[in-house]
């Protein structure tokens, strides 16, 4: 560090031309290699602490953009995109319409994959901020009251997610509540009466999860009071969702398998299509047809529920306008266009893509309705 101090002039001189990874690992005495992986936060290793203080020194002494890279000499800003995973095709989806956005802006992208982890959210925001973003966009913030309590309103950021008026921060929302109900009408006007409900974790920190199947009990039960909805969730860790990259669509399958011996479930209600696939899949093992023996709703509609083998029922979420919205509003931040005290929300609507997996409830030959069962 003492030959650090003792170069400052020279080092300022050599500021003014471009810098790069060499001028910052030649002052603090590293290798380029080793500056890259501590300015880009490589995961898998690690540095003494006086190494890592060294090189982050140099870079800021000699104006080195960290969290920025350079391409024919210009410096392009970084926007950090937060989601759950990338498995899932909702999330990657939404990553990918980021993306082609902020190209457009001129800015690159950087993804940090959280697995709904408080601890892996709190980090994103740190690796933000240490790296120099210029904004981040979060796909889906599970903890939302303990990450925007330590939030620094500096660091420009837009939340996709859950319709939430209680949330001091730019957002782009669904209203959940209202895409389980738009399901309960579509499955009550088909003519089911039992259905059951197939979720992963269903806590506070799944609100997506909870507000549809909240707005799927509520009107199921006002349009048929005389039916049911049958609850059956498997709660997933962090390091589970982590290890495994079809756990939505085993939940679905297990969970399933244990519906079938009850004869009165007449359809599925999956929280989202990769668990909608699950069910699909056990139905189909188990010796079923769909819809001829059973019905199944996902929400979503990602890309694979419209293939011909699929042809899911779900609820259209839009992925692709609110990536490009929550790019476009955190852009507007980035450059002073929107004012720091105002709060942009914006609201998608639903549509039902009605498909081939829904239908009205099978019929055993000379059965007739239980008595008081009609709705």
């Amino acid at each position: 560090m003492a030959a650090l101090t003792g170069n400052n002039q020279r080092l300022r001189h050599t500021a003014a031309k471009k810098v790069t990874l060499a001028h910052v690992a030649k002052a603090a005495g590293v290798s380029q290699a080793t500056v890259s992986m501590i300015l880009n936060g490589r995961e898998g290793v690690s540095f003494a602490d006086e190494t890592v203080t060294a090189v982050f020194a140099a870079a800021e002494n000699l104006g080195y953009r960290v969290g920025r890279r350079s391409l024919g000499g210009a410096a392009i800003p970084t926007v950090l995109v937060v989601a759950p995973n990338v498995t899932n095709p909702y999330y990657s989806t939404v990553i990918q319409a980021i993306q082609q956005a902020a190209v457009l802006r001129g800015y690159a992208t950087c993804i940090y994959t959280t697995y709904r982890s408080l601890e892996n959210e709190q980090e994103a925001l740190r690796f933000a901020r240490s790296m120099g973003m210029a904004g981040v966009v979060f796909a889906m913030l599970a903890h939302p009251e303990a990450i925007l309590a330590k939030a620094d309103r500096k660091l420009p950021m837009v939340v996709i997610g859950d319709r939430r008026q209680d949330l001091n921060v730019d957002t782009v929302e669904l209203n959940n509540y209202d895409a389980g109900s738009l399901i309960a009408r579509h499955m009550h006007d088909l003519g089911h009466r039992h259905l059951a409900y197939i979720s992963t974790t269903l806590d506070e920190a799944n609100p997506i999860r909870t507000q549809r199947l909240q707005g799927l009990r509520d009107t199921f039960g006002q349009l048929c009071p005389q039916g049911s909805v049958l609850v059956k969730c498997r709660d997933i860790t962090p390091e589970t969702e982590l290890e495994n990259l079809q756990i939505e669509h085993v939940v679905g399958l297990e969970l399933t398998r244990k519906c079938l011996d009850d004869k009165k479930i007449t359809a599925f209600v999956a929280v989202n299509d990769m668990v909608a696939y699950g069910v699909i899949d056990a139905v189909r093992e188990a010796g079923f047809t769909i819809p001829g023996d059973y019905s199944v709703c996902g929400f979503d509609n990602i890309f694979p529920s419209g293939f011909a083998g699929v042809a899911l029922t779900t609820v259209e979420h839009y992925m692709r306008d609110k990536g490009c919205n929550a790019l476009e509003i955190l852009h507007n931040k980035i450059i002073g266009a929107a004012s720091g005290r105002n709060i942009t929300r914006v609201e998608y609507s639903h549509k039902l893509i009605a498909r081939a997996s829904t239908a009205s409830p099978r019929t055993e030959p000379g059965a007739a309705a239980e008595p008081g069962e009609a709705c």
